[in-house]
């Protein structure tokens, strides 16, 4: 048995009609299966939870598969209950496609569910998780208060210039309009410029589990990696695999706008590292402290601002039919 969490307005509507692809092989292996359609943001979470609540006591162990974007598989992990009674396939339909990009997937949706429903034996991912204390985000503003919270993922964590892009990409009727044309990413692309010429930069201090402590000036972002690619094809941490039991980590510090813009480019394939002020780590779990809050991402994903976050790994955490 198959629970199959759809997201049918991924990529602009892309994601309806993969779903009609994939659920006609479906019917045609006679595959039992469910599914289910979010209809809005935060819906794909409640989904996850709702089937693992319901399932799990009387299945002991269930099958998810998650169709949408890096965004939607995002969305859907936190509410999952169970992680190692859970498993969970993931069939790419977003604009970036960043998890997918960094494994072997097919541009075929059918071969990549054939590859799922056939699985014998999941795959032991790592999964990364967030905590930190911050100030609450609706839509595009921010209300008084702030909440602890722990959020999964299963790209990539950053705080800083990244989240700071994604924030208002989410929010962009010009990324809709540009996807509808097939140029989401000339939208980043133009949000991204205006990020890196607007930000107002702060000093962060990053320290390690074994207590080392990297002082940057003029911080524009800090990204922990569980895969090598963020950002629609960025590869920032070009090393990063999600089944070493570790994160990878860039940070970029002290860089004038002009020298930012020419190390993006190198970063499509990973030579950005060669720049000064560029720096990678490989550990277990580490924590950003800022000078001011700033905008905190997982997998793409804005709910908050921070100005101390912690970041670890949980090893093999997810099970992963492909």
């Amino acid at each position: 048995m198959f629970f199959f969490l759809v997201n049918p307005a991924s990529k602009s509507g892309h994601g309806m009609k993969v779903w009609n692809t994939v659920s006609n092989y479906l019917n045609e292996r006679k595959v039992e299966y469910e599914v289910f359609f979010s209809k809005r943001p935060g819906h794909m979470q409640q989904l996850m939870y709702d089937i693992c609540s319901k399932y799990l006591e009387q299945e002991g162990r269930i099958n998810v598969v998650i169709l949408g974007g890096d965004g939607t598989f995002n969305e859907a992990i936190q509410g999952v209950i169970s992680f190692d009674k859970v498993n969970i396939g993931y069939i790419p339909t977003g604009s970036s496609n960043d998890f997918a990009r960094a494994l072997p997937y097919s541009e075929d949706p059918v071969e990549n569910a054939r590859h799922i429903i056939e699985c014998a034996e999941p795959l032991k991912y790592d999964l990364g998780r967030l905590k930190y204390e911050c100030e609450l985000k609706e839509r595009s503003r921010l209300s008084s208060g702030s909440i602890a919270r722990t959020r999964y993922f299963n790209v990539s964590c950053g705080i800083g210039f990244d989240a700071a892009v994604c924030e208002e990409a989410l929010n962009s009727k010009a990324k809709d309009f540009l996807n509808k044309l097939g140029l989401g990413k000339l939208a980043y692309g133009m949000i991204a410029i205006k990020q890196i010429f607007g930000a107002k930069l702060c000093d962060a201090r990053l320290t390690f589990d074994d207590g080392e402590t990297v002082e940057i000036k003029k911080c524009r972002f800090v990204v922990g990696m569980n895969t090598c690619y963020e950002g629609g094809g960025y590869k920032f941490c070009p090393k990063a695999v999600p089944d070493d039991g570790h994160l990878d980590i860039c940070t970029v510090g002290d860089i004038s706008p002009i020298g930012v813009i020419l190390a993006l480019p190198g970063a499509m394939k990973g030579k950005h590292i060669k720049k000064k002020k560029i720096h990678l780590y490989h550990v277990k779990e580490y924590e950003v402290v800022t000078d001011r809050p700033l905008w905190v991402h997982t997998d793409g994903e804005v709910h908050a601002k921070a100005d101390h976050i912690r970041v670890s790994v949980l090893p093999g955490a997810l099970n992963f039919l492909f």
